[in-house]
């Protein structure tokens, strides 16, 4: 149990790292503006990995992609491919620790599954060094121009919010690969086999442990497939939720130009320029938005609960993992992860289909402006998408019949009768 503990804590650690080394990849926010000589206060710059922004004090937030690679700051090329990589590094570490974990039947041999589990700590520990060198050396960089007294001022930055996620992350990674490398495989213990001759095999009994054997991988190749199908949906509902793309600029009659494009999500609203410049504004109020906005905020956010919900039943009563012995509770709790996944899709697909009525009715409405109308956006497609996904690996899920209990026949003997001698000797 302890050994069972430690194993659940490493992969903790390690899947936090990964989350935090994601964070800090996607965030732009390595670099920010200095207010120690720099008097003007009205707007922030922050500079990323793969674009810097421009917040200014009304809100208005403008980012602009970075357009060539090779124009960037040595460290922040080496960032980019450091961090992609230490992501990747964290994936297969998760998948190795999931397979070789105690709690998981995927492999029989308890010393092959120790190895697995230390291999998969060594990839974490490797993921936290990827992680950990571009964000020092981003930080030195930042220090060490903070203090040249040749730089101007204005071109002075601080240490960004994502750099001390990267240490953290970093940290967290490498902690838990510690301790999953700390997993000593046991020794083989070899002890005494009797000999008898072999008995003589039954082709009836060998035909009906194949069928069970064959229905226990198609079961489980199912099981697979639909927490697979149900994962990639839960993905698309959190991208459907986060990307503000619900309503996009529509570019008829006399609403020509297209030097830029609106898009209003459910958190924010974007203006793209043609130049690459893009300038989000969040919302300030929630009452003010459309009531199809507002309803799909809660639902979206119900959506993505459910899902992680169901994922943890799934994995719990998955045939591959030991958390629960009887074969017929196993079953139900994947039933019941299954009924979560689809609740999810129904929770994903009512918001989407409600706001893609809205902008189609607005869109055939005669009495609109025309530089009011708006066409889908891609975040509905994905919408859709993400809860097909859903529905599909629920439904998997919940074809998973519970096995009915086999009652062996026991046969009845009368019991022998009592002689004479017997009672005499008593």
């Amino acid at each position: 149990m302890a050994s069972l503990r430690l194993q659940m804590l490493g992969v903790a650690l390690s899947s936090f790292g990964m989350l935090g080394s994601s964070i800090a990849c996607v965030l732009p926010m390595w670099k920010a503006t200095v207010f120690v000589y720099n008097g003007v206060t009205a707007q922030i710059i922050w500079e990323g990995l793969w674009m810097n922004c421009v917040v200014q004090s009304t809100g208005r937030m403008q980012c602009n992609i970075y357009v060539s690679i090779l124009a960037l700051p040595l460290n922040l090329q080496v960032a980019r491919a450091l961090l992609v990589l230490s992501i990747l590094f964290s994936v297969i570490g998760i998948l190795l620790a999931v397979v070789g974990g105690k709690g998981t039947t995927c492999i029989k041999n308890k010393t092959e599954k120790a190895r697995v589990v230390i291999s998969a700590g060594v990839v974490f520990i490797i993921s936290g060094l990827l992680c950990l060198t571009p964000v020092c050396w981003s930080a030195h960089t930042i220090i060490y121009d903070f203090y040249n007294t040749l730089l101007p001022d204005t071109q002075r930055r601080e240490l960004g919010t994502s750099l001390y996620i990267g240490w953290g992350a970093a940290g967290l990674l490498l902690i838990g690969g510690a301790i999953l490398c700390c997993q000593r495989p046991q020794k083989d213990e070899r002890e005494f086999v009797a000999k008898y001759p072999a008995p003589k095999s039954n082709t009836s009994e060998k035909r009906l442990w194949a069928d069970g054997s064959r229905r226990t991988m198609a079961s489980l190749g199912l099981q697979i497939l639909g927490v697979a199908l149900s994962f990639i949906g839960m993905l698309g509902s959190i991208i459907t939720c986060v990307l503000p793309m619900w309503r996009v600029t529509a570019f008829i009659g006399n609403n020509i130009v297209t030097a830029q494009t609106i898009w209003e999500g459910l958190w924010m609203v974007c203006v793209v320029q043609s130049t690459g410049h893009m300038q989000c504004k969040v919302y300030d109020s929630l009452l003010a938005l459309s009531p199809d906005l507002q309803a799909a905020r809660a639902l979206l956010v119900l959506s993505i609960v459910l899902s992680v919900f169901g994922i943890l039943l799934a994995v719990v009563g998955g045939k591959c993992t030991t958390c629960i012995d009887n074969k017929t509770a196993k079953a139900r709790v994947v039933i019941s992860a299954g009924v979560f996944f689809i609740i999810s899709g129904l929770l994903c697909l009512t918001p989407v289909c409600w706001s893609a009525h809205t902008i189609i009715r607005d869109f055939y409405n005669p009495l609109l402006p025309d530089a009011q109308r708006r066409e889908l956006g891609a975040s509905l497609y994905t919408g859709w998408g993400a809860a097909g996904l859903l529905f599909i690996g629920g439904s998997i899920l919940c074809c998973q019949c519970p096995q009915k209990d086999e009652r062996a026949f026991a046969p009845k003997y009368p019991a022998p009768k009592s002689t004479a001698s017997e009672k005499e000797y008593v």
